[in-house]
Order: C-alpha cells, then sequence, then structure tokens
C-alpha cells in the first residue's frame, strides 16, 4: 500500500474509524518514510458539520499535519441527481479526492480511507440483497488504484477497544446511529442478528468469502477477455455498436456468456447503468430467437439478433458502414407519410422520422460531362424528373410497395429486396421509402429504381439529399443512411 516517498493523504471524517486510521498513520510515517496530509469533506447535511471539521483541523494542528478542507452540499446534489444521500455522499467524496490530487498533489498522491472487514460485509450483503453479480459480491479491495485501505482486515470491535485503551477522543455521526440508510440498517440488524444468533465471526466468513470470490472473478475475467476477442468482431468494434457472432457465442459455458454481455455493455457505454442480470439474459436468450428479434435495454442501448448474431448499440449510433448489417435508425415509422410536389420547379424540404429530406429540381442542359457529376454517395441521388407524374412521398414501406431491377422493367417486391438484402425485420419497417404509389424510385441508404434513372434523353434532374437537420428547434445529426 504504502512505499517510502508516497504522500499519503488520509480521509477522516472525525468518527472513530478515521481517527483510528489518522494514529495508525501517525505511527507509521517514520518508519515507512511518506508524507501524511489530511482531507475533511464537509457533507453540509447535519447542522453540526461545521464542529466536525474543526475536531478534525485541530487533530492536524496539534501533530504538525496538513489539514484540507472540502464543502459540498450532498443533500442538493443529490436531489438533482434522483439518487439516495449515501450514494451521492460517496460520489462527491471521490470527486473531492481527484480535486485535491490534482490541485495540490500533481496528481501523485494515495488516498487512505478507513473501511473495515464490518464495512466490507455490509457491501457484500447489499450487493447481495440488490441483486449483484460476481464482482459485486467481490467486496473491497485493499488497494484500488489510489485509493488504499489500511484498516480493512480490522473489526469494528478492535477500531473501538483500540481507541478506548488508548484514550483517543474522536466524534460520533448521528446519522450513523439511525436506521435511515440501508447500510445501516444491515450493520444494526443483520450483522448483529448473524453474530449473535446464527455464528460467531460471521462477518470475517462473509468477507473471508469475499476474498475467494475475487479470485475467481479474476480467473473469470481472464477467460472472458478470451471468449470476447473469439466473439466479437473487429472490424465491428466501433463507438456505440458491438457484433456478436452467434457461431462463437454458443459454444461458450453459460457463465462466460453472460460475462461477455457485460463486457460488450461496457464497451459500447463505459458507465452504463441500471444493467441487471435481467437484461443480460434477454439479450443471452436473442441468440435463440428469429433473425430479426430486438430486446429494448437501459441507457439507450438496445440489442437486434441479425444474420450473423446479435448486435448490441446505442440509438445514437450512425455508423453507415454497418447499415447493412445492424439497425443504424429508426424505430418503426411512427409519423405520417411526407410528400414532395410535382410542378414544374421544385425545391424545398421534409422532415421525416428526424431525418431532412431536400429536393431540387434542374434542367441538364448545357452541363458538359454531365454522367461524371452523378452523385454516388448513398445520401443523395438523382433522378428522372421527367418520368415522374403524380406527387412523390416519402413514407415507410406498405404491402404492394416494389421497385424495377433492370432497365427490362422486371420487379421485385420491397419485401423480398430487404429480405435479399439481410436487412433485419426490425428494421424493415423503419428504412424510409421515396415512392410514387407503390413504386419505389428509392429505398433510402440503399438503392434506387432501374425505371427512375439518369438517362441520356433526361432533360430534367429532381436531386433528393437526405441528413439531418432541425425541426422544431431541435438539431439532428448527420443520417444514419
Amino acid at each position: 500500500m504504502i512505499e517510502p516517498g508516497d504522500c499519503i493523504v488520509a480521509g477522516v471524517s472525525g468518527g472513530a474509524d478515521s481517527v483510528c486510521l489518522f494514529h495508525l498513520l501517525l505511527a507509521l510515517r517514520e518508519q515507512l518514510s511518506f508524507s501524511l496530509s489530511v482531507l475533511h469533506v464537509n457533507h453540509g447535511i447535519r447542522s453540526d458539520a461545521g464542529e466536525d471539521a474543526e475536531f478534525v483541523r485541530q487533530l492536524c494542528r496539534g501533530r504538525q499535519v496538513t489539514f484540507l478542507l472540502v464543502e459540498e452540499d450532498v443533500p442538493a446534489y443529490a436531489a438533482a441527481h434522483r439518487i439516495g444521500e449515501e450514494e451521492a455522499g460517496r460520489i462527491l467524496r471521490y470527486q473531492a479526492f481527484a480535486s485535491v490530487n490534482e490541485q495540490h498533489y500533481g496528481g501523485r498522491a494515495k488516498f487512505a480511507v478507513a473501511h473495515n472487514r464490518d464495512d466490507c460485509a455490509e457491501t457484500v450483503l447489499f450487493q447481495l440483497f440488490r441483486g449483484s453479480g460476481l464482482h459485486g459480491l467481490c467486496g473491497m479491495k485493499p488497494v484500488q488504484g489510489n485509493i488504499i485501505r489500511p484498516l480493512l482486515s480490522v473489526q469494528r470491535s478492535e477500531i473501538e477497544a483500540y481507541l478506548a485503551g488508548h484514550e483517543i477522543v474522536f466524534r460520533t455521526d448521528s446519522t450513523n446511529e439511525g436506521d435511515a440508510y440501508a447500510r445501516n440498517r444491515i450493520r444494526h440488524h443483520i450483522l448483529r442478528y448473524a453474530e449473535r444468533e446464527i455464528c460467531r465471526g460471521s462477518t470475517g466468513h462473509i468477507t473471508h468469502a469475499a476474498d475467494m470470490l475475487s479470485s475467481a472473478a479474476q480467473y473469470l475475467d481472464s477467460q472472458t477477455d478470451g471468449a470476447f476477442a473469439d466473439c466479437v468482431e473487429n472490424d465491428a468494434l466501433r463507438d456505440g455498436y458491438v457484433r456478436i457472432s452467434a457461431k462463437q457465442f454458443l459454444r461458450l459455458h453459460p457463465y462466460l456468456k453472460g460475462s461477455l454481455i457485460h463486457r460488450c455493455f461496457s464497451q459500447i457505454v463505459p458507465a452504463a447503468k441500471n444493467i441487471t442480470s435481467k437484461h443480460v439474459d434477454h439479450v443471452c436468450a436473442l441468440f435463440d430467437k428469429p433473425v430479426g428479434r430486438m430486446v429494448v435495454l437501459p441507457g439507450g442501448m438496445r440489442a437486434v439478433r441479425t444474420y450473423e448474431g446479435v448486435c448490441l448499440e446505442t440509438a445514437e449510433c450512425g455508423n453507415q458502414a454497418a447499415c447493412r448489417e445492424k439497425p443504424c435508425s429508426g424505430t418503426g415509422c411512427l409519423g405520417e407519410e411526407k410528400m414532395i410536389p410535382v410542378r414544374e420547379s421544385a425545391c424545398g424540404e421534409v422532415f421525416f422520422e428526424g431525418l431532412l429530406f431536400a429536393y431540387r429540381v434542374f434542367s441538364r442542359e448545357g452541363k458538359e460531362a454531365f454522367f461524371e457529376t452523378i452523385p454516388k454517395n448513398n445520401c443523395t441521388k438523382w433522378f428522372d424528373y421527367d418520368k415522374i407524374k403524380e406527387p412523390i412521398t416519402i413514407r415507410c414501406r406498405r404491402s404492394g410497395d416494389y421497385l424495377a431491377i433492370n432497365a427490362a422493367g422486371n420487379r421485385k417486391s420491397i419485401k423480398k429486396y430487404m429480405i435479399d438484402e439481410k436487412i433485419p425485420s426490425a428494421v424493415r419497417e423503419s428504412v424510409p421509402l421515396v415512392a410514387q404509389g407503390g413504386h419505389i424510385l428509392w429505398v433510402v441508404g440503399y438503392r434506387v429504381s432501374e425505371a427512375y434513372k439518369i438517362t441520356a434523353d433526361t432533360k430534367r434532374v429532381m436531386e433528393i439529399y437526405v441528413s439531418g437537420g432541425k425541426e422544431n428547434g431541435r438539431e439532428n445529426q448527420h443520417a444514419s443512411y
């Protein structure tokens, strides 16, 4: 935990555990040759919190230890982020550690916190009751990045006995005495009952089990690394998008399947929250479902069964190269069809399902090297305007839709075309179509009808360009097509 020359900052609240930690570090400071400072975070919860800060300040002053104070409004932060005060306090404490480390120590400090064996047991039970997976049951680590826990193997009763035996004064936090927080209820009722009525030493047994689970988790993590390398296609590993091969995935042990899905979640949304074992089970089940089945997930994610496996993606994914393999956008066409009028001179724009369709009509006369200028990208298409006799609509597919697939006028239904193109069924209903009646001029993002292509006889051209845009003051990013 500590090496000669280290800069140690102890988090001292003034309570029994942190005061014990402070005296322990004082006793070891000369022996291990490290510098010692103290950080106190005032959470602003209790009216007497300022007295705790002053107590710690005087504790440091009498021993020539640098004292640092950070004041936070935990209740306000909890309300603003809709979380409990206990969770808010934890977040703000670690934010304070990071800020102090950067401002005062150039990022070199280690932060000593006073978690003990009872705290670890409480954490394991709390995570167990919440339905946590293996990693949540591993308890606390003695060293975690620049956080060290010198008292983690010590029971709370030993700490209290040490302080009493050395007549060391500390502050009592009234919020620790009540049952307002879940951890307090575990401490006051469950662990005490277990020690008294079930098995003496229960707390130690729980933390020992957590240590064994931690070793098992490290081994299984290495197995998951190998499974990830085998199952996740390298060319499909992009921001907001992961494609998992069904062939490789279905060979895995059931535990590794769930672990791999968790890894994929963290790959596309590193701070993903509210993902539970239930969501993981739903994604694993997709591998046995028909192509096109979809699961909506927390954090703006979804999973879709494709021909090759399962795609995990964020709703904002806009990877054009993968559009034919996965659903990049759209959640089903809910909006009404939009119309582009037919008249001598036409230009304008319409919005459809969050996309901006800009159109214009122009004459090709007098334009040299005309055919070399025809756009080759997926977002802009040119059509022979002289062949368009009826208003054009932008909509999603309907029964009977078709397109011309060759110059002879042979047709293919849009349904069969989408199947042949391996467009997942969950996406087919959301692909925009530029249509004239049941004849589809353009399957947006894919191909155009041969019947409306530019020829040597074309005199007027309609250009349609699809992109993101603004509607009702909201700006969309570029189209996924």
